[in-house]
């Protein structure tokens, strides 16, 4: 039986991918082979470390018509201009040969995801790695490809015999985890950056008695670089056509004046209200999902240490092991 992923495959890598952003502190990141901007809109949403946002998306791809689909999917919408952000975000999208590095940008990660299996293994690969691991030199590079091994699982493409298949029509191949780890060994060596092998893909719902452990549905290669150092204009290939700016924007931001004093003591006195329960407490991590709130502190840090500053306001509780959460009762 066909494995079924739960969350769906392409949830799980995305999850993934993100959380190692956030690890990193990524705050400028730019998505190789971006196509319809799935990744992209993921990383739209605020990240759980509010100290280092993502404040600079980048995609690029060879496919116009997908660049619209992400242009589309990226714009701010109505919810966006009502909702305001607490930090500044901008996207730039550009169409062009992801080989040939985009000029005036120095992304601190990349994310190259489900891309260089559509890719010539001998000739673009190689281009490829060299762009963003040799030109851009981010700290953070990660990558992505389908583990072959794992297609033994998958009885419709008959992995391991004469008639096997790849997963999609439009795979120039599938590297086995022993190919994948290769190329990433070599790759790290070359551009001096440290590398580790990941799995993803390991939640299923119907795994049955003949299913065959192989890894990951998926295989991630996740490069740090060991010096200091960026963008290396003198790697990049002078006779390909740049990558050219197909679209631009940035997202509304709060830019309010913040409340002080008394009136800011009884803005969060009002919103604590709204959210605790009947012996008037209230945890910290619901009065921070308030967006209001959001945008009077900025960072959950500076929300601490005000509410810590109201003594006579607010009464700090015990905080649980379990739930590590603080709460507070109004007073």
């Amino acid at each position: 039986m066909t494995p079924y992923f739960w969350p769906a495959m392409w949830e799980q890598r995305r999850i993934c991918i993100a959380q190692t952003l956030y690890q990193h502190r990524a705050q400028k990141v730019l998505d190789v082979g971006c196509g319809e901007g799935n990744m992209l809109a993921f990383l739209v949403a605020p990240g759980p470390n509010d100290e280092h946002p993502v404040e600079q998306l980048y995609g690029i791809d060879i496919d116009a018509d997908a660049l619209a689909v992400a242009r589309d999917r990226l714009l701010p919408d109505e919810a966006d201009r009502r909702d305001l952000r607490v930090d500044p975000l901008s996207v730039r999208l550009f169409h062009g040969n992801a080989t040939v590095p985009i000029c005036g940008i120095s992304p601190d990660a990349v994310v190259c995801s489900e891309v260089i299996e559509h890719i010539s293994e001998t000739e673009e690969v190689p281009a490829l790695t060299r762009a963003i691991l040799g030109s851009y030199r981010p700290h953070l590079a990660v990558f992505t490809t389908p583990n072959a091994e794992f297609n033994v699982n998958f009885p419709a493409l008959a992995y391991g015999t004469p008639s096997a298949q790849l997963r999609h029509s439009d795979h120039k191949f599938e590297w086995t985890r022993e190919q994948f780890g290769k190329w990433a060994a070599q790759a790290a060596s070359t551009f001096g950056y440290t590398v580790e092998l990941r799995g993803i893909g390991f939640s299923m719902r119907n795994a049955t008695d003949d299913f065959k452990p192989s890894g990951g549905c998926s295989q991630m290669a996740v490069f740090v670089r060991k010096e200091p150092g960026g963008l290396d204009p003198t790697s990049s290939t002078a006779s390909e056509e740049m990558p050219r700016l197909f679209a631009q924007f940035e997202y509304p931001v709060y830019l309010l004046p913040v409340l002080e004093g008394q009136d800011l003591l009884t803005f969060v006195q009002t919103a604590a209200r709204s959210i605790c329960d009947n012996q008037r407490v209230f945890q910290v991590a619901a009065l921070w999902d308030v967006l209001e709130v959001k945008q009077q502190f900025k960072r959950l840090q500076a929300l601490h240490c005000w509410l810590e500053a109201c003594a006579c306001a607010f009464a700090p509780l015990s905080v649980t092991t379990a739930s590590k959460d603080h709460a507070y009762q109004l007073i």
